[in-house]
């Protein structure tokens, strides 16, 4: 009978656990919903989702800039823009006339993909988009959707 009520309590833990993981992924959807309309009741369009470790984050586009996290870049700005796969270029895309500088050493991490977009400015800096390392194209998605934003204004 002991084991029988042991079992049983386990059987609750284990559903109560199970409820509060779906609840808490469903309440993260909600909020991550929540902040996308808010961007776009702006006026700004979300380009991307970046799945980052210290959570999603946004990179949206209004009419003069591109914003995500606590940067930005103005649009006309951008001269270029590299998409990179654990630092290996996997495309380009450059202005007219335009010479990016040598890219990154490609970083040897076996069975990671770690995704990014380099953004090269009028000035002369370079911006490192993060997009991260979440499989199942993920990542890949996200870096390809920041890389073609990119692309547009840089052959705009």
């Amino acid at each position: 009978m002991l084991s029988r009520i042991l079992a049983g309590a386990a059987l609750l833990l284990l559903l109560w656990w199970a409820f509060r993981l779906s609840m808490g992924l469903r309440w993260s959807k909600i909020e991550r919903e929540r902040a996308r309309r808010r961007e776009e009741e702006t006026g700004r369009r979300v380009v991307a989702e970046l799945p980052l470790p210290e959570g999603v984050i946004f990179l949206v586009a209004d009419d003069r800039a591109l914003h995500w996290g606590d940067h930005s870049v103005a649009r006309g700005d951008v001269v270029g823009a590299r998409l990179l796969l654990n630092s290996a270029v996997v495309s380009t895309a450059t202005r007219a006339g335009v010479d990016l500088p040598e890219p990154p050493a490609p970083e040897e991490e076996p069975g990671r993909e770690k995704w990014e977009v380099m953004a090269y400015l009028r000035d002369g800096r370079a911006l490192t988009i993060g997009c991260g390392a979440v499989r199942e194209g993920i990542s890949r998605h996200a870096a390809r959707a920041v890389f073609e934003a990119l692309r547009q204004e840089v052959q705009a």
